[in-house]
């Protein structure tokens, strides 16, 4: 039951922070000059990457903490008030309109070309766009802190936890990878509004995590600074 719990929040954090959705514009506007093809080829490739930087952090992020002597609970507090800081930001649509200001959508129709050119184009463009659109839009702070946080919680937790909060972290990239393959039908099917609100709704969920990334940081410097009654 632990397990479970650990993995609906992690899939929940991770997915708010990902925001497949509420992102959805950003992929649409760096991607407008390509053909419908090298598009969806580059959602594919985009999510490979995510899913190994991902990886990278959920394997080696406590190793980078300890590189430079921060601590777990210190960690997790200050990934809390990142967290809690783009949350509110979503709740208060100041996340939806600095997506609408750079709004563009792109359909030139396909083409014929054929699906090894089409990688072979996406995989040129991709380095060109990778910052902002990789990072940090998909990958920002936010993200990056829940994947070490929870990382640490699934290797303490033990194996089976590692491999169910590795698939928690393939599940978020092959929604993401769905998600801006089939940018364009969605963006039409849900609108303006229909995209605000999910982001809203998703903000005041990450909120809530935020708020309990906190609170467990601050419990663990307690019992840790805690001197013992004798």
């Amino acid at each position: 039951m632990e397990q479970i719990s650990l993995f609906v929040a992690f899939f929940g954090a991770l997915f708010a922070l990902a925001n497949p959705f509420g992102n959805l514009p950003f992929f649409i506007t760096y991607t407008a000059s390509l053909t419908p093809r090298v598009q969806k080829a580059t959602a594919i490739l985009l999510s490979v990457f995510l899913l190994v930087f991902y990886g990278l952090f959920f394997f080696a992020g406590n190793a980078i903490l300890n590189f430079f002597g921060i601590s777990m609970p210190a960690f997790q507090i200050a990934g809390g008030i990142i967290v809690l800081i783009i949350a509110l930001s979503m709740v208060s649509g100041e996340h939806t309109n600095k997506q609408k200001e750079i709004m563009h959508v792109s359909d030139d129709g396909g083409g014929k070309e054929s699906f090894e050119k089409d990688f072979e184009e996406a995989e040129a463009f991709l380095p060109k766009v990778l910052v902002p659109l990789g990072i940090p839009i998909y990958a920002g702070p936010g993200a990056l802190s829940v994947v070490v946080m929870y990382g640490d919680k699934a290797f303490t937790t033990g194996g089976e936890a590692v491999i169910g909060a590795l698939v928690v972290i393939a599940a978020i990239c092959l929604i993401v990878c769905i998600v801006n393959f089939l940018a364009t039908p969605i963006r039409h099917g849900l609108g303006d509004q229909g995209l605000e609100i999910l982001v809203r709704i998703m903000g005041l969920i990450l909120a809530a995590i935020a708020v309990t990334l906190f609170i467990e940081g601050l419990a663990a410097i307690n019992s840790t600074f805690t001197v013992p009654v004798v």
